[in-house]
């Protein structure tokens, strides 16, 4: 792992998302850090100031926010860590410029935070995220707001056996679990009622196929609601980080759609961890 690009749009769940990324980027020995601000995406409210004026104003003022920033990611790096932070600030779209910054500086990961309401589900809600969700070509960590970075013990990968041999990238989940140094739990949940799968058996072998190098656990259950059962499984388990591979922008609807009392009461504090299809 080399280097991590850190999106922040200076919220207090953005900033959290940030001192997470720099912990983990630590205890993985990445290389550097680059801390990105698109202004054209500023939310309404942030929790450090920006200016209505013109836009060189406005990139100046995006620059101070980030130099606060990374006075306080330093700190948390402490002296002689060994990873760069390097600034970035533009107006360009938020995928438009994660995928330029990908492509120059060769980036391996991107960290977004969530909207600061704290359920995994709430992520997927505006709009710049599903866009990076559905189309980033690197992996996406998503950081709910209350979570607070702990060494990772255990990862759970949720998968929906569908073409299993030919999606799931494997060598990539190895990596992940060799440099975080952790357990692997499989978990698979069907929808209850949902009529029996002929294929599922053998996706089943195939996975088994595919994973037994890593000696996982593996988990098969039911529910009515997919996104509860897999955020469950994770805090029941213990499990520091959730693992799974989006297949479109409707794997989101369907995964992570919840009653808003559901919404508002069941809370995460388990980041989630998007890879992408394996290429044929």
């Amino acid at each position: 792992m080399k280097t991590i690009i850190i999106t922040t749009d200076f919220s207090e769940s953005a900033l959290n998302a940030a001192r997470y990324a720099t912990k983990l980027a630590k205890s993985i020995n990445a290389n550097q850090i680059v801390l990105y601000h698109a202004y054209d995406n500023l939310p309404v409210g942030t929790d450090l100031p920006m200016t209505d004026v013109v836009p060189s104003l406005i990139e100046e003022q995006s620059f101070s926010n980030l130099r606060t920033v990374q006075a306080e990611l330093e700190q948390v790096l402490g002296e002689d860590s060994g990873v760069g932070i390097h600034l970035i600030t533009n107006n360009f779209p938020l995928l438009r410029g994660i995928e330029g910054l990908a492509e120059e500086w060769h980036a391996n990961l991107v960290v977004a935070g969530t909207t600061g309401r704290g359920n995994l589900e709430q992520v997927l809600i505006g709009s710049n995220t599903v866009n990076l969700a559905s189309s980033l070509k690197l992996p996406l960590l998503i950081v709910p707001a209350d979570a607070d970075y702990e060494p990772i013990q255990k990862v759970v990968f949720a998968c929906d056996l569908r073409k299993v041999s030919h999606s799931t990238p494997i060598a990539e989940i190895g990596q992940w679990l060799e440099r975080l140094g952790a357990e692997l739990l499989v978990l698979n949940v069907t929808l209850e009622r949902k009529r029996a799968n002929p294929d599922t058996i053998m996706e089943q072998y195939k996975m088994h196929a595919l994973l037994d190098v890593y000696q996982p656990e593996y988990h098969y259950t039911t529910s009515d609601d997919i996104a509860e059962e897999i955020e469950d499984f994770a805090e029941d388990h213990d499990a520091g980080l959730i693992v799974t591979i989006p297949k479109s922008y409707g794997f989101f609807e369907r995964l992570f759609r919840r009653s808003v009392s559901k919404q508002l009461i069941k809370k995460s504090d388990i980041p989630l961890l998007l890879l992408r299809e394996k290429e044929e």
